[in-house]
């Protein structure tokens, strides 16, 4: 038993470690060294955990996206208002990233990894759930719904890589909220308002033409 915690230990330092260093710099400038020496481990205890970069690196991919998905659990309240979880949910992971912008940009290099897919589908399914409450989202169609997502979580990456030194996660949080569901609300009543013009316009072709 005290073999296998003082492993897990190993590994979380590890783990911790690469994650630092790959939210300080770009991928390829991170080498297997350095993730040695922070964790203060030999580089053959490392190879052991890690055979590889790539390996390392995916690892520490994966344990991000669990990370998210822990912050959008916490952030959700179950009595209150979808606007409301949804800034919660939207604050609580611009703050667990903060510190880690580098990180974030590594993110989007993993898709063709299958398990990475799967972790983010479910971080994709915990705001889509959310989305569907709010009122200005009921009426679009599920792949509306899955575009709009997308677009709310690509609003967290540009606010945490191109924030302002002065900038807080709870500010930029009520922005991305406001700005995502105003803009949503302002196309469901465009799109309402456009629909009798295109009826009417679908109605007059249909007529025929007078014989005069």
């Amino acid at each position: 038993m005290k073999r296998q915690h003082k492993k897990e230990r190993k590994r979380a330092a590890i783990m911790q470690a690469a994650t630092a260093l790959f939210s300080e710099c770009d991928y390829h400038l991170a080498h297997m060294d350095d993730v040695a020496a922070r964790a203060r481990v030999g580089k053959g205890t490392l190879y052991r955990y890690f055979p590889t970069k790539d390996e390392l690196y995916f690892a520490t991919v994966l344990d991000a996206w669990d990370h998210i998905h822990s912050e959008l659990v916490e952030g959700v309240g179950v009595d209150a208002a979808p606007a409301e979880n949804l800034y919660r949910m939207t604050a609580r992971v611009l703050a667990f990233f903060w510190p880690r912008r580098q990180f974030v940009a590594l993110l989007r290099d993993s898709m063709e990894n299958p398990e990475w897919r799967g972790r983010r589908e479910v971080v994709v399914r915990l705001v889509e759930n959310e989305l569907r409450r709010e009122p200005a989202a009921r009426a679009l169609a599920p792949a509306d719904l899955r575009i709009a997502v997308e677009l709310f979580l690509g609003m967290y990456r540009a606010a945490l890589l191109y924030r302002a030194e002065e900038s807080r996660p709870e500010i930029l949080a009520r922005q991305i909220v406001t700005i995502f569901l105003d803009g949503m609300r302002g196309f469901g009543a465009s799109e309402a308002a456009a629909a009798p013009g295109v009826s009417a316009i679908a109605a007059a072709a249909d007529q025929k033409p007078s014989d005069e």
